[in-house]
């Protein structure tokens, strides 16, 4: 894969589809219905085009209404959501989607995850449930209802479950971060024509270290924009989120410098500081997201 050399590239698809090179994340975006619809407004006209949510997040209605309203035509946008773990399996993640497509008011998706590998409860049987969600995502890819199909959070063995798949698996969501770049998993999915999806790219950026604040200095960069560089030279795709109009802006401007081969190694050799990080083997994430009010 080739690094990408502005904002409006795209990566292909194992099905022949582009995915933008760089996404909007919306994870725990806005408190309120408002602040979420005038974000993701912004951003659209900003020109992010790629949106990924879940419907764990609960703002599906508020990330379909800011896109409506930017006047960014439906066919120039990516729209990505997730099937949270609860609502694994066939007639659960067809429930799931068609509410995700209610909630949204559009007619498909551009793309549909899994959400997490093995959901709680589901220790005995993950691999049972991971193949009947694909099962009913296979269904609605052919039906048109979603153009891209993908996982989140899942790691070799968990892909493994699907190698047999009649649709292939086309992009990974993992955390990737300074000090948690995921490599083993990230090099797998290069490897197989899986695209690689960052999120919480940014996660730790706030403490002091000296190599990255090196490197703001000599290219007059942010520690986001190192990092988001950094994820960019892997050809990975970061989906970072803020409020702020200026860092959502700052955010697409990390096209016009380069890392150097000896400091993306050193960025990758960083320690990681944050405090803990979510495993796919380890954590089971039983949310009811039906506690939540959807924004």
């Amino acid at each position: 894969m080739n690094i990408p050399k502005s904002f409006q590239d795209t990566y292909t698809l194992k099905n022949g589809l582009k995915i933008p090179v760089m996404g909007f994340g919306t994870y725990k975006y806005g408190v309120d219905h408002e602040t979420t619809v005038d974000c993701i407004c912004k951003a659209a006209q900003m020109g992010y085009r790629f949106f990924d949510t879940a419907s764990l997040y609960m703002n599906e209605q508020g990330l379909g209404e800011g896109l409506r309203n930017s006047g960014v035509p439906r066919e120039e946008l990516f729209i990505s959501s997730k099937v949270w773990n609860q609502d694994q399996g066939y007639e659960g993640t067809m429930a799931a989607f068609n509410e995700t497509l209610d909630d949204m008011k559009v007619d498909y998706l551009d793309m549909y995850l899994i959400h997490w590998p093995i959901a709680k409860d589901h220790d005995d049987d993950w691999q049972f449930m991971v193949k009947e969600t694909w099962r009913a995502m296979t269904d609605l890819y052919k039906d048109g209802k979603i153009r891209v199909l993908g996982v989140s959070n899942f790691l070799q063995h968990h892909l493994a479950v699907l190698d047999d798949a009649e649709i292939p698996v086309m992009t990974n969501e993992l955390e990737r971060n300074l000090g948690y770049s995921q490599d083993e998993i990230h090099d797998f999915c290069h490897e197989n024509d899986i695209i690689t999806i960052s999120y919480s790219p940014m996660l730790g950026i706030g403490h002091d270290r000296p190599l990255v604040n090196s490197l703001c200095e000599k290219y007059g960069k942010s520690a986001g924009q190192i990092v988001l560089r950094w994820n960019i030279q892997q050809c990975s795709i970061p989906i970072p989120r803020s409020y702020n109009y200026e860092h959502m802006k700052a955010n697409m401007e990390i096209f016009d410098f380069e890392l150097t081969a000896e400091e993306m190694a050193a960025l990758s050799a960083l320690p990681d500081l944050a405090e803990r990080h979510q495993h796919p083997d380890v954590d089971r994430i039983g949310i009811n997201r039906h506690w939540k009010t959807k924004i």
